[in-house]
């Protein structure tokens, strides 16, 4: 903590007014906030998460401020460049990107409610805090700069047109409108897992159809044995889950024949062209981490690999990984991109 103690002079207003409204009822296993009170219960409820914040905003682990730039500047452009209505994603993730504070106030609720409820003390509730903070900002930061890097990397290919993929009456993928973006959704079907969108990149001059997987989500690609019935409700669509994504990609020479990236049913796998993964440093230096993005490599077996790119542009040891994944430490470094997009189209 800092040495400033804002959060408790804010949490002694929010405790004196609780006190001065006997109907304010905050019990362990009831809570009662009657309507005419409860916009300045409120009020100040949300004070003490925000001077929370701020006193802890100084020692987060991350640096949310330069994600924030990064990722709004990205944001703007590809929505500039692909006239998108607006980038859609998490609201957690959304409200972490473009306003850290904000979205980190999001963090204290539950815990808050406890400390007024009596489940916890103060100094338990300050100690959790604290953790919650750390640990959620590194969280949200790696989210945030999987995104981030999705599309830097979309703006490193320079493309000048963008399709969303959806099925046409024999589930078939066919390209239709793109208004906005939206890691992770697709076309509803049980079992058949498409690109997301694609993109015409006149960098390579191909089409990319890419595919924001969950990193969780690829084991299901590679199905061992066949379901005994087809699957009816299970979707592909994961644009809502708050969580790691790979990204996918297929090099086209042209928008005839969309690919399907798997059909879990008939256990069917099209491999892709190129792969995206992100790790943090300290990750990085884990084999554990690297035995993942591997395993990922093995499974999907890309053409051309799999770009395992740093979140520190300073990182200075020797890079190692396992054959046909190239590590890159990028940070938030556009030249490191364009340099794998370099070495991507020698390799193409």
């Amino acid at each position: 903590m800092t040495s400033s103690m804002s959060w408790k002079r804010q949490y002694k207003l929010l405790s004196d007014f609780i006190s001065e409204n006997p109907e304010i009822v905050l019990e362990k296993s009831e809570v009662s906030i009657p309507e005419d009170l409860r916009d300045e219960f409120y009020n100040r409820f949300d004070a003490v998460r925000r001077a929370l914040v701020e006193d802890c905003f100084d020692t987060l682990p991350v640096d949310v401020e330069a994600l924030r730039d990064h990722f709004i500047q990205a944001e703007k452009e590809i929505i500039d460049t692909l006239r998108l209505d607006r980038i859609r994603m998490p609201t957690d993730l959304y409200s972490f990107l473009h306003n850290p504070n904000e979205g980190l106030i999001r963090v204290l609720y539950n815990s808050l409610f406890d400390v007024l409820q009596g489940k916890i003390g103060v100094n338990e509730f300050e100690n959790n805090a604290v953790n919650d903070l750390q640990s959620s900002s590194a969280h949200l930061f790696r989210l945030g700069y999987e995104w981030w890097a999705a599309l830097a990397l979309i703006k490193q290919l320079d493309p000048d047109e963008a399709f969303a993929v959806d099925f046409d009456a024999e589930y078939k993928p066919i390209l239709c409108e793109l208004k906005e973006l939206c890691f992770g959704r697709q076309a509803h079907h049980p079992t058949l897992r498409i690109p997301e969108f694609v993109i015409h990149s006149r960098r390579i001059d191909r089409y990319v159809a890419i595919k924001m997987a969950l990193a969780r989500e690829i084991d299901s690609f590679v199905v061992r044995f066949k379901p005994p019935v087809r699957p009816k409700k299970k979707t592909g669509d994961t644009s809502s889950a708050l969580d790691s994504r790979v990204m996918v990609m297929f090099f086209l020479p042209s928008t005839e024949k969309i690919p399907v990236l798997a059909d879990i049913y008939e256990c069917t796998l099209h491999n892709p062209d190129w792969m995206v993964e992100c790790l943090t440093v300290n990750e990085y230096t884990e084999a554990s981490a690297l035995d993942e993005v591997e395993r990922h490599l093995n499974l999907l077996e890309p053409k051309l690999g799999t770009c395992l790119l740093l979140f520190n542009d300073e990182y200075e040891e020797e890079l190692r990984t396992p054959e046909n994944i190239k590590p890159v430490a990028a940070g938030f470094s556009q030249a490191k991109l364009r340099t794998a997009i370099d070495e991507l189209i020698m390799e193409a």
